[in-house]
């Protein structure tokens, strides 16, 4: 697992900056300059108004006597698409939009849920 994130942690700006320079000789430093700040707005933006749903949402489960177990799904997600748009990069911003995805979103925490699920341990009470 630690040698995962530290790989994704390595990784993952190689691959930016690699993609960067093949963009920026493709297209040139200032389209490549542009196109990273236009997908940061725009995920901004798509980040926002999808947050915004998911409030209402667990504000209508909260008000209805039920936990907030998918609109908390869509939030948590929705912080990290967040952070992934507006990190530099093409390959970040690809995850990010991705996370924009509800459905992809769902399908991405119930596996992960189904990972967790047999690492958790529970201790009795006392």
């Amino acid at each position: 697992m630690i040698f995962a994130i530290l790989a994704a942690f390595i990784g993952i700006p190689i691959a930016e900056i690699y993609i960067f320079i093949q963009a920026g000789g493709a297209l040139g430093a200032f389209p490549v300059i542009i196109g990273v700040f236009v997908t940061a707005v725009i995920g901004a933006i798509l980040v926002r108004a999808q947050g915004l749903d998911a409030m209402r949402a667990a504000r209508a489960d909260m008000n209805e006597g039920r936990p907030p177990v998918t609109a908390a799904v869509h939030g948590l997600f929705l912080v990290v698409a967040g952070a992934l748009l507006l990190t530099p990069g093409f390959l970040t911003d690809a995850l990010g939009f991705a996370l924009l995805i509800p459905p992809f979103r769902l399908w991405l925490g119930r596996s992960l849920l189904e990972r967790l699920r047999g690492r958790i341990v529970v201790i009795e009470g006392r």
